[in-house]
């Protein structure tokens, strides 16, 4: 009893000398009053200003509040803990000193030796620091000197980076956050291609500034050479501006079968492309982006990074700055195309004003809109010089709103174009057009008390929107054949804009004289977490046309689109494009998803779209597609999951696609995915390959 009332008696005393300091809360098995301060043994516990020590032994010397702890040494200070043999640690600055240390704060894990710092500083020398926790596997820095910064970023210098004790690439100069990946893009891929032959493809980028990784991508194949390019990534952020932004590049001298490209011309021995994308924010009103892709042939992204071309198949390169306001953006737009073999509508400028509808007064508003373009297309036939057009639209709309389930806005416009160079002998051309037309819809709803329990339905609401839609804009196609036809319809199944300030192909305008009717479906039930989610939509429309072009049906195709959602477990997708005189589909596209939260998914989709080689449009008509396509994903464990893919094409009775894969992650940290692929129908991807790839995982 005694020997536990000396720790109390201790700082009772203590306290009547510093009562405006405050004390520490110091526990242990054990406790020893000496000239120099108390000695805590066995279990020794510090507890200060959310500040936790624990140590076998623990001197703690009131007058100068330094604390001295020995064995097996543990300092907690919110997320950040460290662990030490010995450490010096002074209560008044939260300031310490260690010989060797080990400290953590996810997702990094330091040690080092002759550790000097505080809460908001660390100093090491033979520093080690790795993300996630240390590992055979784990990307690792080794620096002769480290400065950390908690929760904040890593200052080192002549360092060197690797996985785990392997660390050959040099750091001369690191400066990064702490969320940032100490290695980025990082993988590895060995297999084989019938195209390629033998392959290995290696990725990295490393940290070269604090605001800067650079690396770059190597490939070899047995059949075709190597391919290499430098790559980066940038992110910068101050107190005015936050840009962020990659550069991708391969460059090969290809020795294998090339073919032919899009023109049916040879791809060429020495190929490549580059990728560099960009965005930029300026204080609170300027916005800067856009995208540069080169390719030296239509066909390089899909031989050699087949991944990407996928997703992106016509390259775009564009930069675009914007100026934001209340109710206006002013914006510069730049689209070139330095690959000669797909189509773009080039423009070198193109400055626009877009003005938000603003009350002019007695509930009218007003929008204006104007640009100024100078415009290229070498696939003109007639017309291959620069066009510089001037652009403008001014509109009037006034919403009527009698009841709050019904609103008419009839609508009126004006857009005058101008060129500086037409066709047909004409130096120049002018052309105004004026619209007038309504928009009104209807809002209704019903409500029914049904529960189920089983499908986590809590009352149903149902809401209707059916709205109509008229626009007339006569002699549309004024001057058709003085004006190069540079912005002009692109192909889509879908319902083009009807309003003309949203037309975009006003090069190729014909007469509109149309009503727009539409039907928009929502079946709700309540929802804990988001007030409500939709159980199913049905959207459909079709256009009457009072005027047409030849060929046109009086009525348009009819869209339909339906999203199923009963529970969190099963979605059914449907879109249709269904003819308006036979009612039969010209498109559809179907999907249903089965899936269960982090153990498997399943998906079963198909597409159809109709043949029609007569088409006038689009050049050469349309070519069906009629294919079915299952995807399954399985989770066998925590480290084992599969992957598989099957394609069927309906019209040449053959799978085009059959895809497995087993993915295998490693402590979170690398994923490894075994794969083997069996293409057909395309000439140019391997009808087999197989192989392995190893990625880093984005933490």
């Amino acid at each position: 009893m005694t020997r536990r009332l000396l720790p109390v008696l201790f700082f009772i005393g203590i306290n009547l000398v510093r009562a405006a300091s405050p004390l520490p809360e110091i526990t242990a098995s054990r406790t020893d009053i000496t000239d120099t301060g108390t000695v805590f043994t066995g279990d020794a516990r510090l507890n200060y200003e959310g500040a936790l020590l624990l140590a076998d032994r623990i001197s703690y010397d009131p007058k100068s509040q330094v604390a001295v702890a020995t064995g097996n040494v543990s300092l907690t200070r919110g997320a950040q803990r460290l662990l030490a043999d010995e450490l010096t640690y002074n209560l008044s600055d939260s300031s310490f000193s260690v010989k060797d240390m080990r400290i953590g704060q996810d997702p990094l894990y330091v040690s080092g030796k002759d550790v000097t710092g505080s809460a908001e500083k660390i100093t090491l020398r033979d520093a080690v620091i790795s993300f996630s926790e240390p590992s055979p596997f784990t990307p690792v820095l080794h620096a002769d000197n480290l400065t950390y910064y908690p929760g904040d970023k890593l200052q080192a210098r002549s360092a060197r980076l690797g996985i785990g004790s392997f660390t050959p690439v040099p750091v001369t100069m690191l400066d990064q956050p702490v969320n940032d990946p100490l290695l980025s893009n990082a993988r590895v891929s060995a297999g084989f291609n019938s195209k390629f032959g033998a392959q290995l493809d290696l990725g990295l980028l490393a940290p070269f500034t604090r605001t800067v990784k650079l690396g770059g991508d190597l490939g070899l194949y047995s059949k075709r050479g190597v391919l290499f390019g430098p790559a980066g990534e940038y992110q910068v952020n101050t107190a005015d501006t936050v840009a962020t932004g990659s550069l991708r590049s391969g460059f090969i001298r290809d020795n294998g079968d090339r073919g032919t490209d899009l023109r049916g011309k040879a791809v060429p021995e020495n190929r490549g492309y580059v990728a560099w994308d960009h965005y930029q924010t300026v204080g609170d009103h300027v916005t800067v982006f856009g995208e540069v892709n080169y390719w030296s042939d239509s066909e390089v992204m899909r031989d050699f990074r087949n991944k990407e071309f996928s997703e992106v198949q016509t390259p775009d390169n564009f930069l675009e700055a914007d100026y934001t306001r209340d109710n206006y953006v002013v914006s510069a737009f730049t689209r070139f195309q330095p690959n000669d073999y797909h189509v773009v509508q080039r423009r070198l400028p193109e400055f626009r004003f877009d003005g938000l509808p603003v009350d002019a007064g007695a509930g009218v508003y007003h929008r204006v809109n104007a640009s100024i373009a100078a415009l290229q297309d070498n696939s003109l036939p007639a017309f291959d010089d620069t066009v510089n057009r001037l652009d403008a639209y001014y509109g009037l709309t006034r919403p009527f709103t009698p009841r709050e389930w019904f609103s008419f806005k009839p609508v009126a416009g004006t857009r005058f174009t101008y060129y500086d160079r037409a066709l047909a002998g004409r130096d120049d051309y002018s052309r105004g057009l004026a619209e007038i037309g309504f928009d009104s819809d209807l809002i209704a709803s019903s409500t029914h008390d049904y529960k189920n329990q089983r499908w986590d339905i809590d009352g149903l609401r149902h809401l209707v929107r059916p709205y109509v839609s008229y626009r007339a804009i006569g002699k549309a196609d004024q001057g058709s054949s003085y004006i190069p036809p540079i912005d002009r319809t692109a192909f889509s199944t879908s319902l083009e804009p009807l309003g003309l300030a949203n037309r975009r192909d006003i090069d190729t305008l014909s007469p509109t004289n149309t009503l727009r009717v539409g039907i928009d479906n929502a079946l709700q039930t309540r929802d804990a977490a988001y007030g409500s989610r939709d159980l199913a939509k049905l959207d459909v429309a079709s256009d009457l046309r009072f005027d047409r072009d030849a060929g046109q049906d009086v009525f348009s195709n009819i869209q339909s689109q339906l999203t199923v959602t009963p529970i969190n477990w099963l979605s059914y997708d449907l879109y249709g494009n269904v003819d308006s005189e036979t009612f039969t589909f010209n498109e559809i596209n179907t999907g249903v998803t089965f899936k269960d939260a982090g153990v498997w998914s399943t998906r079963f989709g198909t597409n159809y779209l109709k043949a029609d080689p007569a088409a006038a449009f689009p050049a050469g008509g349309i070519t069906g597609i009629h294919s079915y396509n299952f995807d399954l994903t399985y989770a066998l464990n925590e480290v084992y999951e599969l992957m598989s893919r099957l394609a069927y094409d309906f019209e040449t009775e053959r799978f085009t696609q059959k895809s497995f894969s087993l993915r295998q992650n490693i402590r979170n940290l690398w994923f490894i995915t075994y794969y083997v692929n069996f293409r057909s129908g395309d000439t140019r991807v391997a009808s087999t390959t197989f192989g392995v790839s190893i990625e880093l995982a984005n933490f």
